[in-house]
């Protein structure tokens, strides 16, 4: 992305025999911009972005979306922070803490259960018969 003009540029490429046609649209409202591409060839189509809003570019062909992809144009805070990956989803599960929590209680239930064993085995112990042979 060049963030002075905030332009994406799209290449489309037609790796197949015929001529297609696609479509590159956007969701901020734009207008969808169209083309036919020769066999063989390909197209480059330069989309200019909002500032500091999250804009979804899609590419369609035969109207189902072939490619989709997120991008922000953060001009402004670009000079002060540092560029993060929009393809990249936020960690957002549970951390190395919860890990060893967990395998910390698997170990204590297994201690648990053979202290149990073992002292159920030597517990009730008679030492006289219940039953007699009769």
């Amino acid at each position: 992305m060049d963030c002075p003009g905030r332009t994406v540029v799209v290449t489309v490429r037609n790796p197949g025999g015929a001529t297609q046609d696609y479509t590159v649209e956007t969701d901020d409202g734009a207008a969808p911009k169209g083309d036919r591409i020769g066999a063989g060839q390909s197209r480059t189509t330069r989309l200019t972005l909002r500032e500091d809003r999250r804009t979804r570019i899609t590419v369609t062909w035969r109207n189902e979306p072939v490619e989709q992809v997120s991008r922000t144009a953060n001009c402004r805070r670009a000079a002060t922070s540092s560029p993060t990956p929009d393809d990249e989803l936020p960690h957002t599960g549970p951390g190395d803490g919860v890990l060893w929590a967990r395998a910390a209680t698997g170990a204590a239930a297994m201690v648990t259960g053979a202290i149990i064993f073992w002292y159920g085995g030597i517990w009730p112990r008679r030492r006289d018969r219940v039953f007699d042979k009769g």
